[in-house]
Formats: structure tokens, sequence, C-alpha cells
């Protein structure tokens, strides 16, 4: 048998089970969580995440690895798929999917509907699985919201958005085309997921009782935190500052872990039973409360075996299973978080690459579309929070400084073009100042000159615009006063008064040499007119010479009939 049939299978077990015990998705909070009787009612929630990228898009290429019969994503829906586990979505997976259009991978697709038809409930994580501590340390929390997908859509791959053509039936409803691409998607489109859920942030352990308010001002209404954070609270939802905690039991978790990566069914064997026994141990001493278990990211990279984890669990006695809708019904008891975990060097790296972003924005207002350049930026620029980085520390710092190193290339890709020293031989003339554009864009730019001394005087700036990957040449009308040696800044600014771009060019000014030249044409010209005028008295006597030289003959030849 396969090795996902036999996953498959373990799951739709796992769905049959807990449809025999009478607990599920559907299951009413009354139902599943009843405090002070029965067992232990446990909600699991499970994320689903991508490897990290430094695009913020996830290729067709490693789409079409993912979701195949043995990719990652597979692994985990195939873990997860029917069973009341909650699962926590990477948006990044199925905005990646949706950019591509007609063009997706066939099993991309399909994974992506598969998920779409699972009974689970689903909320979304941050995009690209970010770092939400880092974001609200750093002032940057808002800023993890992806700003547009434009750049990554193919028009070829979208069908154009029409109203439908009139039916001869007005109450029929016209038939889809299976065949025909996907309506062309806003960024709202790119993103959206319907759930019940409400909006819940699942950030790291190193949270801290200061970081909540950031949380709750960009519309988180629930926390994921441990309990080990909270003081051990006894109910599984708490009420923090501003927003409401959802309280993962750290014990418990940590033995799921155990048990998903084990090595071996014999180790997994026993990891299943310690599992088992600790929730026996749970419900003797609190029954019926209500109990969080989260699984920890990246848990497909060291085993298999939470479909086995989700069977026990709907399978043993000493619990039973909730939804994460059944903890959110619960009634909310007062707690605090602790301090946290000290994360200022982390956050240092974070702040800098704000920085960056917000000298890119500015730099951006050369283009008549900024859009263009910073949304994929914005989209790298996530990429570098994300959680997945921790397991890959070196490669995280590569990636930082390639970024750096393309925010200095980007601000750069436009700049003035430095030439010789110029001089300047009219009272009247332009100055040309060359500006050179490297970016895929046209950019506008406006240039000024300004002489840093009284014998030069610049009339005005000019704008300028440059096609992609290419130079333009600016002419600004100067006046010279006076002769001499000045220094004069060039520089370029985009039309909001962004400065880009600045340099000096040392220009000698000879004003007289204009007349100069003048008095030296109207002289060659006057040499030219005589010697014109000469030629054509010499050719003119010339012309009328013969006939005298005749006349002379004839009067000195003697008469006919006569001696010489």
């Amino acid at each position: 048998m396969p090795l996902t049939t036999r996953r498959t299978g373990r799951a739709l077990a796992a769905a049959l089970v807990a449809a025999a015990l009478g607990v599920g998705p559907a299951v009413a909070a009354s139902a599943a969580i009843t405090p002070g009787s029965g067992p232990v009612s446990v909600a699991v929630v499970v994320p689903i995440t991508a490897r990290a990228t430094t695009s913020g898009l996830i290729s067709a290429e490693d789409l079409e690895r993912y979701t195949g019969p043995f990719g990652i994503l597979t692994r985990q829906l195939d873990a997860v798929a029917g069973t009341p586990a909650a699962i926590a979505l990477d948006p990044m997976i199925p905005a990646s999917i949706r950019v591509l259009g007609a063009s997706a991978p066939v099993s991309a697709s399909q994974w992506l509907a598969r998920l779409q038809a699972t009974s689970n409930e689903v909320f979304l994580l941050a995009y690209g699985d970010a770092d939400l501590v880092a974001g609200a340390r750093t002032g940057t929390l808002a800023q993890l919201t992806p700003s547009g997908f434009d750049f990554a859509l193919d028009p070829d791959d979208f069908s154009a958005v029409n109203e439908p053509a009139p039916t001869p039936d007005p109450t029929a409803t016209p038939t889809p085309d299976p065949e025909a691409p996907p309506p062309f998607p806003t960024t709202d489109d790119v993103l959206a997921w319907d759930t019940p859920l409400p909006r819940i942030a699942w950030p790291d352990a190193t949270i801290a009782e200061s970081d909540l308010p950031a949380f709750a001002a960009v519309g988180y209404e629930h926390v994921i935190v441990p309990s080990s954070s909270v003081g051990e609270p006894a109910t599984p939802l708490v009420q923090l500052d501003g927003v409401r905690g959802i309280v993962s039991d750290t014990q418990l978790s940590g033995l799921v872990a155990n048990a998903a990566s084990a090595s071996s069914p014999t180790v997994r064997g026993t990891a299943l039973d310690a599992f088992e026994t600790a929730l026996a141990n749970r419900t003797a001493s609190t029954p019926g409360r209500g109990i969080v278990v989260t699984v920890d990211r990246g848990w497909t990279t060291t085993g298999t075996g939470l479909a086995d984890v989700l069977a026990r669990l709907s399978s043993t006695s000493s619990a039973g299973s909730a939804t994460l809708s059944d903890v959110l019904a619960t009634a909310p008891v007062p707690a605090r978080l602790g301090a946290g975990v000290d994360t200022a060097d982390r956050d240092e790296v974070f702040t800098t690459l704000a920085s960056d972003a917000v000298a890119e924005s500015a730099f951006a207002s050369v283009l008549s579309e900024p859009a263009a350049l910073l949304d994929p930026r914005r989209l790298e620029r996530i990429a570098l929070y994300s959680l997945a980085w921790r397991t890959d520390e070196d490669g995280w710092t590569d990636a930082v400084r390639e970024f750096r190193d393309r925010s200095t290339e980007l601000r750069s890709s436009v700049h003035l073009e430095h030439g010789s020293d110029v001089a300047l031989l009219a009272r009247n003339v332009d100055l040309k100042v060359t500006v050179s554009n490297a970016l895929p864009f046209p950019v506008t730019v406006v240039v000024t000159a300004d002489p840093r001394g009284p014998i030069l005087r610049a009339r005005e700036t000019r704008e300028l615009t440059i096609e992609p990957q290419s130079t333009g040449t600016a002419r600004i009308p100067v006046e010279a006063i006076a002769n001499g040696e000045v220094t004069v800044t060039t520089s370029i600014a985009s039309p909001t008064g962004v400065p880009i771009d600045s340099g000096v060019a040392r220009v000698t000014v000879r004003a007289e040499w204009e007349g100069i030249g003048t008095l030296v044409v109207v002289i060659m010209l006057a040499l030219v007119f005589a010697a014109g005028l000469v030629r054509l008295i010499v050719v003119r006597r010339r012309g009328r010479r013969p006939d005298a030289d005749e006349t002379e003959e004839a009067q000195d030849a003697p008469a006919e009939g006569t001696d010489g």
C-alpha cells in the first residue's frame, strides 16, 4: 500500500472514531467541554507551513514538489484532514498557488481544493509564518501583510472579469466552464480564506506582556500562548491585556512532539502511552476541563507520527476531542504573561530592514507606479521574518545580507553620469546633465544645477523621463555673468522632492569668447567676400582683354596693298 494511502487511511480512521464517540468539528461547546465532570476535552492545533523563502512566494517547481504524493504539504494535510484538529495555515501557500492562475501545478490546485473542502477548522497564520513578536517589538507588525501581487500575475493565466452574458431564462444559473482560467484576482482575493474563527495570532514562546498591545492594535482578537508563561491556568482561555489568550498546555504539547517525531513504531508507541497516561492524570485532577495542545512548526521534518497521535486521542477513554471553537466558547479567566525572552539582537536586524524599506519607499517616488518596485520588496522583507529560519540561522544571515545589498543597489540604480570639466563659451547656453536609469521601469526626475559662484546663473530646472535601462540628458539653461571658473552642483530628485543623487562639476566660463568668435567669423566672412569680389573683377577683366588685343592688332597691322 502506498505511504500516502496509509496516512490518509489513518486520518479517515481517526475521523470515524471521533464520529463514533460523538465529538468532532460540529460538536457544541456544552457537549465537548463540561468542567467538573467526565474526561478532559483536548483541542489540537496543527500548523501547515512551508519552508522559508527569500521571495515571499513559493515557486511553481517547489509547489509541484511539495504537493506531490510524498511532498511536505501533502504529508501535513494527510495527517490532519477530517480530524477535529484545527489547522493554522500559512497564507503564503494558497497565495502562491492563486497567483499562478491557470499555470499552477495540477497537484497544487488539487491540494488547495482538498484543503478548502476539509471539515477541519482553519485559521490563518501571519503571512509567511512571520515572527509576530519581532514585528511587535520593532513597530513593524502592521507591515507583515503583503501590499500587492500584481507583479506576480500573468494576464495570460487569468480571464478578464466580465459581466455574465444574459440567458434566455433569467432564473437559470450559468454553468461555469471548468477549463476556463480563473478570473483576474485582487490582493484580497489572493489572501482570502473563509473561516468562522476569529483572527488568531500564534507567536513563538518569546512573547511578553508588553507585546500584547501591538497585537490588539493590528486586529488580533486571540493569541496562542504557552501555559508556562501564564502560570498554568486551570482553563484553556484567559483574558490578557486587550486580547484573549488561548493557552497551549506545555507538558502535553511536548509529549505530542515526542510521539510525532518518534523514529520507530516502538518509540512512538511508548510516547503515545506516556501521552495517554498524562491525559488520564489530567482527567483525575481536573475532570472535564478543556485543554489545548499545539504541534510544533516543522513537525513533518522530524517525523510522521502525528496521524497516530490524533487517532490515539480520538480512541482513548482518558480524554475527548474538542474543537478550537469549543475552547473559544469557554469563559476566560484573568491572567498575565511573563517578561518573555529578550530578542534585542534579532530585533535590531528587523529595525535595520525597516529603515531600508522606508528609504526604498522614498526612492520609489521616481516611478509613476511605485507598487511595481515596492510590492515584491515587501514580500521579500516579510519572508525574512519567517519562523522557519530559526532552524537555519546561517541561511537567514545570508538572506538578510542579500536583501540589504539589493536595497543599496536599487537606491543607486538612478544616478548622475559624472563627466569631465565643462567649458562655456557663450553668455547664454545650455548645461547638459546626463542621468542613468538601471531599473526595468521608466523613471521621472527633476534635474537641478546650482552654481556656487556669482559668475554663472542657472535659470530653471528640468523634468526628465528616462526609459528603462537607458540614459537621458537634461539641458538646463544658464547665463554667464562674468568670466572665470565656478563649481556647479548638479542634483536629481523625484517629482515629489526626494533627493536621489548629486554631484559637482568644474565649469570654465569664457563669455567674451562669444564676441571674439563673432568678430572672427565676421572678419572671415569679409575676407571671403573680398576675395570673391577681387576674383570676380579679375575674371571680368580677363573676359574683356581678348577684344582689346584684337583692336590693338588691327591698328598696328599695315593696310592691304601696301608695304609693311
